[in-house]
């Protein structure tokens, strides 16, 4: 693999012409893995809201193609200086990159707008913890990574939290979206783990850029599904088009960037439990904007969630800092003289 699409190719971000790569040079090229994982939490936490809003107003598969073509183009100017056009359609990368578009971007995309027609973005966020289930079951078996008993004691915590927020009236099923609604992680984990398959010299960068640029294709065949359904629904209204917007700069290019940068850089199942406590800001951010109330249980939810991903934070904290100590070990006894 060329050293283009190596790690070291963010600092050419950094000249790409255009905002983003001044955005990113600003706020985001310094950011340490687990601050990258928290920032992403607080934008996965807008997923449901911003996606509450197209719902009835556009169909899946429109929508992931329009927002797709926004986030991609961000990335237009840096492809361009670096010249990268190709590499996406490198026959070692291209099947897996296709399958992070398509199970990463299309799929849980349409699966969430449709969820969304039926239930309420709490719920969709609350139900979606299962994946911290799928990410344990999967990273075991094809990544090789252990689960410790303190990782899954902070998930606990976390489910817990995050199971709260549904009790009492809200624990009522509305069947038709929330079954949806617990498909939607198992697309997300093949995805990821398709991404960490990949050579590991490549980009983050690279990799949430044909995240975006394989949705557009893999978005494609449904549209074949409009002599069965309505997949070219749309309503031009001007907030269906700042939703289309908002979702394609703030989910498609920066949430992208910066989950990959946390996976890139620590376990997946770690970064999975994390990234769990969202549910309980989409709660929150969804009491200020006046779709749900928040109530006193819903604190104490989030007061475990959080609990819960911290101490997994802490887990990998410790893990990098031995890790650390492990490689600087291996460096002196690399560099001692043999007497």
């Amino acid at each position: 693999m060329e050293e283009i699409i190596a790690k070291r190719v963010e600092v050419s971000f950094l000249c790409s012409e255009g905002w983003f790569g001044k955005v990113y040079n600003s706020l985001m090229l310094n950011l340490p893995p687990l601050r990258s994982l928290w920032l992403a939490v607080m934008f996965c936490a807008c997923i449901p809201i911003i996606a509450f809003f197209a719902a009835g107003g556009i169909s899946g598969a429109l929508f992931v193609f329009f927002s797709s073509i926004i986030g991609f183009s961000v990335f237009i100017p840096w492809i361009n200086k670096n010249n990268l056009w190709h590499k996406y359609f490198d026959r070692n990368l291209i099947f897996k990159l296709l399958g992070i578009g398509f199970f990463g971007g299309a799929v849980p995309t349409i699966l969430l707008i449709g969820a969304l027609k039926y239930t309420t973005p709490s719920n969709v966020a609350i139900l979606g913890q299962i994946e911290v289930i799928y990410s344990m079951v999967l990273a075991t078996i094809f990544l090789k990574e252990k689960i410790k008993f303190k990782q899954i004691m902070g998930t606990v915590l976390v489910l817990a939290g995050t199971l709260i927020i549904l009790s009492k009236e809200r624990f009522t099923f509305r069947w038709t979206g929330d079954l949806i609604a617990l498909s939607i992680p198992i697309f997300y984990q093949i995805a990821h783990l398709l991404s960490k398959k990949l050579p590991k010299n490549t980009s983050h960068i690279f990799v949430a850029s044909a995240r975006a640029l394989f949705s557009i294709f893999a978005i494609i065949p449904f549209f074949a599904l409009g002599f069965f359904m309505p997949v070219f629904h749309i309503e031009w209204t001007f907030k269906i088009i700042v939703v289309i917007i908002i979702w394609g700069l703030a989910i498609t290019a920066f949430t992208n960037i910066l989950w990959y940068k946390a996976i890139f850089n620590m376990d997946l199942s770690k970064a999975t439990g994390i990234v769990l406590a969202y549910p309980v800001f989409t709660s929150l951010f969804s009491s200020v904007l006046g779709i749900e109330s928040l109530y006193a249980y819903q604190i104490v939810g989030l007061i475990l969630a959080i609990s819960g991903a911290y101490w997994i934070t802490l887990i990998v904290k410790k893990e990098k800092s031995l890790d650390a100590i492990k490689k600087s070990e291996s460096l002196d006894v690399q560099g001692s003289p043999i007497v």
